[in-house]
């Protein structure tokens, strides 16, 4: 075996499902991603447009000095069941976020990978570990390391395991044979998630504007979401897989895997009433360790009233005119007020 097949099969065995290699030279999708930014299709998320953030995602020696090669990896996680069938009472929770923080389980990984590899190569080398807080385009590195192609919808997509992915990366100076792109898709003529995508956040040249984007809504983004975007919210309380779950290639029976196939600790469906009633101190509980925190206590409950607004629960209705009327927060109180006027 070689030492690119070696290392390969190491991540196999420590539980990632996609592997490849590719140069760490600058990305063939860096000028779409500068005109993404330039659009401010970025929104409010300032990080993604610093200047030193930029100059990283242009040339990844800027993460590590000597960065000759990127290791893509992919990690699946299971896919949502019946996201689309919540009961009236009910809240809807993106499928990855259900699981417990992948940050941290990815990045444990990561540096168990990097020892393995240190022990095939028996030679020193540095590395870097990357989990999508870091300023690298590793949709794009993906796709050039032949794990998948970038769909219609902006998410890296593999032939075997769909779009239901964790991405991440590892750096190192090690010189390593890149694998050959996936230059076919399996998109061809298909239009299934820009036509079910309820913002119509997806556009032609395969990305997203995030400003109209429900995951980004739900999560990200801080302060009152639009008033135009919240009847089309739904049930949603954090996150939205709609262009995933509609994809054809995501409709493949799925195959198990072992960094996150038996770890699932949150109710997809939590009742939204009990959920807007939590207390700060009660949602970080509920949610530790989990994405969910980083929607914040305030976002959380927003995102509940504007779903209760749409979910029209009569025996939410005294909760919601305690939040209209007293509630400190005004993003919250606004939220609330607007629930009411729903009924």
């Amino acid at each position: 075996m070689s030492i690119e097949e070696m290392i390969k099969a190491e991540a196999l065995s420590l539980g990632f499902a996609l592997c490849g290699f590719n140069r760490a030279d600058t990305s063939p999708h860096f000028d779409a991603y500068l005109q993404w930014i330039e659009a401010g299709h970025h929104a409010e998320m300032a990080y993604l447009a610093r200047p030193n953030a930029i100059e990283a995602r242009y040339d990844p020696a800027k993460l590590l000095p000597g960065c000759h090669t990127v290791i893509c990896l992919g990690a699946p996680y299971p896919a949502p069941v019946n996201t689309q069938k919540a009961l009236p009472n009910q809240g809807m929770i993106a499928a990855y976020a259900l699981l417990p923080d992948y940050h941290q389980v990815l990045i444990d990984a990561l540096e168990l990978f990097a020892q393995k590899i240190a022990q095939l190569t028996d030679q020193p080398f540095r590395h870097m570990v990357c989990v999508d807080t870091a300023p690298i385009l590793e949709k794009e590195y993906a796709q050039q390391a032949g794990l998948g192609w970038i769909a219609r919808n902006s998410c890296l997509t593999s032939q075997e395991y769909g779009s239901w992915l964790f991405l991440c990366e590892l750096l190192v100076d090690l010189p390593l044979k890149p694998d050959k792109p996936l230059i076919n898709s399996d998109c061809a003529d298909c239009h299934r998630c820009q036509m079910a995508c309820p913002t119509k956040a997806i556009l032609p040249n395969r990305t997203i504007d995030a400003r109209r984007c429900l995951s980004y809504l739900t999560i990200e983004h801080r302060g009152p979401i639009p008033h135009a975007f919240r009847p089309l919210l739904g049930q949603r309380i954090f996150g939205c897989d709609t262009c995933q779950s509609i994809c054809p290639s995501n409709q493949k029976p799925q195959i198990n895997t072992t960094l996150f196939d038996s770890d699932q600790l949150l109710d997809p469906h939590p009742d939204l009433l009990e959920s807007f009633l939590l207390t700060e101190s009660e949602f970080k509980t509920r949610y530790a360790n989990t994405p969910v925190l980083r929607a914040k206590h305030q976002g959380f409950r927003r995102n509940v009233a504007i779903a209760l607004g749409n979910a029209h629960l009569e025996e939410a209705k005294p909760a919601l005119m305690d939040c209209a009327a007293n509630e400190a927060d005004e993003v919250v109180r606004e939220a609330a007020q607007w629930a009411l006027s729903q009924y």
